[in-house]
Formats: C-alpha cells, sequence, structure tokens
C-alpha cells in the first residue's frame, strides 16, 4: 500500500495512468491532497510537480501498465485527468476540469465545471455539468441525471443519450443511439442520425425555428397553443435523419 499527503498552494491538478483496476475520488477534509494506492506494481509512481500529482505505474507513458486501486481525497474544484483502459472512475467531489479517456470502464461523477470523456463501451453518469460537457463514445450511454449547461456536445455510435434537463447549446451526432432531453430550455439544438430516435421537451410559451430533413423517419410535434403574449423563448431546431424519428413534446 501506497499512502502519500499533498499540500498543494492553488488548484490541485491531478493525473492518474493507470491499464486496469479502480479510481475513487472524494472530498478531503481540508486543502490537502491524500493518495492511497493498493498495488502490487513495483516502481509505482505518486508524486507531486508544483501543483500537479501525478499518479502512475510508468511516468514515461501515457498509459501505465498493471492493476491498481487508487483512491484520492482532494478539495473541491479541483483539475482531474484520466488515462485507463478498463479502470471505472468514480468521483462524489465537485471537480473543475475533467479529462477522462477510458476504453471500458464506466465513469460516474457527481458535478463538474467542464467535462470530457472519450470512451469505446464504458458508459458515463454524471448528475450535473456547469459549463460544457463533451462526450464520445463507440457504445457506451450517457445519463446525465439533473441539468447540462454551457453547451453539450456529443457523438456516439450506438450509446443512448438521456438528459433531465439543459440549457445549452446542443450538438448530437448519432449512428442508431437515441436521445432523450426531458425538459430543453436552451437556444439552439442540433441532432444527426441514421436510425436513432430523438425525443425532446420543450417548455409552454417557447417559439420554435424548425429546420428538420428525414428521409424515413418522423416528425411528431404538439398541436399550437394559443399565442396570449410574447414568448418566453425562442430556439432554433435542426435534425438530420435518415430513418429515425423525431418526436417534440411539451416538458
Amino acid at each position: 500500500m501506497i499512502h502519500k499527503t499533498f499540500t498543494v498552494d492553488g488548484t490541485p491538478d491531478i493525473d492518474v495512468r493507470i491499464e486496469s483496476g479502480r479510481i475513487e475520488v472524494h472530498r478531503s477534509s481540508g486543502s490537502e491532497v491524500d493518495v492511497k494506492v493498493d498495488t502490487k506494481l513495483p516502481g509505482f509512481i505518486v508524486e507531486q510537480r508544483g501543483n500537479s500529482i501525478l499518479v502512475s505505474s510508468d511516468k514515461d507513458s501515457w498509459l501505465s501498465r498493471g492493476s491498481a486501486y487508487v483512491i484520492i481525497e482532494t478539495p473541491p474544484a479541483s483539475d482531474l485527468n484520466v488515462s485507463v483502459a478498463s479502470a471505472p472512475v468514480y468521483a462524489d467531489v465537485e471537480l473543475g476540469k475533467a479529462d477522462i479517456k477510458t476504453a471500458s470502464g464506466d465513469v460516474e461523477i457527481e458535478q463538474v465545471e467542464t467535462l470530457s470523456v472519450k470512451t469505446a463501451s464504458g458508459d458515463l453518469n454524471v448528475r450535473a455539468v456547469e459549463r460544457a460537457l463533451a462526450f464520445v463514445s463507440a457504445s457506451g450511454d450517457l445519463r446525465v441525471a439533473e441539468r447540462a449547461a454551457g453547451s453539450v456536445v456529443v457523438s456516439t455510435a450506438s450509446g443512448d443519450v438521456h438528459i433531465d434537463e439543459s440549457d445549452a447549446t446542443i450538438s448530437m451526432n448519432t449512428a442508431s443511439g437515441d436521445a432523450y432531453i426531458r425538459r430543453f430550455t436552451g437556444r439552439t439544438a442540433s441532432f444527426k442520425g441514421m436510425s436513432g430516435t430523438i425525443d425532446l421537451g420543450i417548455p409552454s410559451g417557447t417559439d420554435v425555428e424548425l429546420d428538420v430533413n428525414l428521409l424515413s423517419g418522423k416528425l411528431r410535434v404538439p398541436d399550437p397553443e394559443p399565442r396570449k403574449s410574447p414568448p418566453l423563448r425562442r430556439m432554433a431546431i435542426k435534425a438530420k435523419l435518415v430513418s429515425g424519428d423525431l418526436n417534440i413534446t411539451r416538458a
């Protein structure tokens, strides 16, 4: 077992590089960063470089080889960079910027300012994203339990997307995955897909400009509302789908 504690003057920038195992990031009780690593690999690196903390079994490689169970306790708003093959990543502390690359490990994050995740088959579950979310996946699913703000950019092959609420600028490119946004209040949303279905909930009092191109799919929209006052918001929805449907409902 490796156990080290670091004092950081500023925002901690934590860099974890392992091949397999598990990564957990929790809130620390103070301003220090505490790192515990359970591994049998010789020469495992846990070291500090200014405000950066490196956790890796090979500091000269972008992806370390071998298994390790990493537990990190850090103050809120820390930055996190992770490169793994099959290790799941779990963080229940509020993060600043998080950049995660994984092949098959699932990612679960409580709250983050800016989040970028690239994965092959791993799923991403996040409660809230405050500024920007970028998700690239082959078959992994994306779920935002509460809100996604700022901007959302998604590219998937067969993974599904579920966002509870968003006022972000949204751009989604999917092949066969479905997308569901329960309540959308942003200004623009763009969707491109082959066979996936798009379900979009829009609140009453919204003036919507539609630019939709469907080859064999169907467009479903609610009946127009009686106009009693100026719209509360305006938005533009663009969609280019081959055989997928676009369903717009009132949130």
